[in-house]
């Protein structure tokens, strides 16, 4: 394989970054411009993307914008044509976000479907379109955003935990089926990031932070992005001191309810005044 002596460099590669007019995909598009990248920006509003591709060239690099929704087949083949003249294909990375907080008891249907959607059945779809012109470039890597509330899903995450459970079980198969063609498919699983997706939301009454979880810059989760791609690693968690948790949460779940007994004031009764809200069912007793 050709990518292992230019790992570092980009120059005459394009990247797909999907979600990137905005946080992890925007920070981690910069960075692989200042590698040499073309890079091509998707997402769906058309201001917020034309601003960060406009932001990348003010810094010397060179990317495109996109616009297109990932939930529509029509728009992922002519992101496919679109790429197609681009030149070699390198990378793609998918971090389309969409975050819906809510008990499952009062969870919006509708909004939670359009999650799914976008979260995985948008990945898939995207990663089809791709595969052709990624398999006929040298590098070979697909990079999926997931999310450390896979190994360790708190309550009231159902609606965006169960499309990245599914994304997770997606890339596992993905990677042992294009291994031998030489491909690279790996997961990045950030903490908190204090990006515009979780505005409004971090902190409040569905996402309680426990002590010692940091919040991290969208910059920070953006460029172990890029090290996943050029490092060709399979596995990340950002940040790193929080590595051990994934294993433990998928070995030992009621861990994770615990920590946040254990941590965060008055959470179990804060637990049941919920439940008791949003049900004409509560706790016994």
């Amino acid at each position: 394989m050709r990518w292992h002596r230019r790992k570092g460099s980009f120059a005459g590669e394009t990247v797909v970054v999907v979600g990137g007019s905005s946080g992890i995909g925007r920070a981690a598009a910069a960075g692989f411009a200042r590698r040499g990248a073309r890079v091509v920006l998707v997402a769906r509003g058309a201001d917020r993307l034309a601003a960060a591709a406009t932001a990348i060239r003010e810094q010397g690099g060179d990317a495109v914008a996109f616009p297109a929704d990932v939930t529509h087949p029509a728009e992922i083949n002519a992101l496919a044509r679109a790429v197609a003249d681009l030149g070699e294909l390198g990378a793609l990375v998918y971090g389309a976000g969409e975050l819906e907080l809510a008990p499952v008891a009062g969870l919006d249907l509708e909004r939670a479907r359009r999650a799914m959607d976008v979260l995985y059945w948008g990945a898939v779809m995207v990663t089809q379109a791709l595969l052709p012109q990624l398999a006929r470039g040298a590098r070979r890597s697909i990079v999926y955003l997931s999310s450390l509330s896979v190994p360790c899903t708190p309550p009231f995450f159902a609606a965006y935990a169960a499309p990245k459970h599914a994304l997770r079980g997606f890339a596992l198969s993905l990677r042992q089926e294009l291994r031998p063609l030489g491909f690279h498919v790996g997961l990045v699983s950030p903490g908190p990031v204090d990006t515009p997706l979780v505005a409004g939301k971090l902190h409040g009454e569905w996402f309680p932070l426990p002590p010692g979880i940091p919040v991290l810059t969208a910059e920070r989760a953006g460029e172990a992005v890029v090290r996943a791609v050029v490092n060709r690693r399979d596995e990340m968690v950002v940040p790193r001191r929080l590595q051990a948790i994934a294993p433990v949460g998928y070995a030992f779940p009621r861990l994770v309810e615990r920590y946040y007994h254990l941590t965060v004031r008055g959470w179990r009764q804060r637990l049941a005044e919920i439940a008791a809200r949003f049900s004409s069912w509560g706790p016994e007793g």
